[in-house]
């Protein structure tokens, strides 16, 4: 596994437009071609998180989770689509199959690696999760790339984002961030019911692993370890 990857959902959907791709959609993922030894995990955009905030998943409701499910497996059938069109032999792994909580997330990801060893990409995506005594709550893909690069240690783990990177006070990319401490929350607009960018920093940081955060224009330097954007670094050298 050469590295495990997160394509937010607010890059290849449309967010402020219901089930809508966005405009990049089909030029995102063509930076994939050529780079199947990897693990893909998408967010759900326009495909998810509406649903999600409307019928209060996050909160444990029982209600939507089938409507939630349906809806981000459009988006997730779009990618795979997308992905053997360029080459890629993208298989589905629905994260609510191989996810628990109780209350720490458990994910079962050993069959990652006999995906990836046939020649196949294995493709996760934020989901519904069944979580003890609270009925279903909300997995984002932050957390998923969190649990598979602990437990793989690729050392090329990554988040595809709506902006460049971590931002300071003025608004530039920060190189590096080491801690929570040094986190700002700028430049985040539209509604995500996982957390934006201080949920993406907080779980690379809680479980102690390394992660870029770039723009959508560092896909392909992030592919090609150019080292776009922001090093989430919890244990700086």
């Amino acid at each position: 596994m050469e590295y495990v990857l997160k394509i937010g959902g607010s890059v290849l959907t449309d967010k402020n437009k219901e089930k809508t791709l966005s405009e990049d959609f089909d030029s995102i993922l063509e930076n994939l071609k050529g780079h199947e030894n990897g693990v893909l995990v998408h967010g759900a955009g326009s495909y998810g998180h509406p649903q999600a905030e409307k019928h209060g998943v996050k909160e444990g409701s029982y209600q939507g989770v089938l409507e939630v499910h349906r809806s981000i497996s459009e988006l997730n059938t779009e990618i795979l689509e997308k992905l053997s069109e360029i080459g890629l032999k993208p298989v589905p792994v629905h994260t609510s199959s191989i996810a628990y909580r109780n209350p720490e997330t458990q994910l079962h990801l050993d069959k990652l690696s006999g995906i990836l060893d046939e020649g196949f990409t294995p493709v996760l995506h934020g989901d519904i999760v069944p979580h003890k005594d609270k009925g279903f709550t909300i997995i984002s893909g932050d957390e998923i790339v969190a649990k598979i690069e602990k437990q793989y240690s690729t050392g090329k783990a990554g988040f595809c984002s709506s902006v460049e990177g971590v931002l300071d006070d003025e608004g530039n990319v920060l190189d590096e961030i080491n801690s929570m401490e040094e986190f700002t929350d700028k430049g985040m607009k539209a509604t995500d019911v996982t957390g934006g960018m201080k949920g993406k920093v907080k779980q690379q940081i809680d479980e102690g692993v390394k992660a870029r955060i770039f723009g959508k224009d560092g896909l392909e330097d992030f592919l090609e370890d150019r080292n776009p954007g922001t090093l989430v670094n919890p244990s700086p050298q």
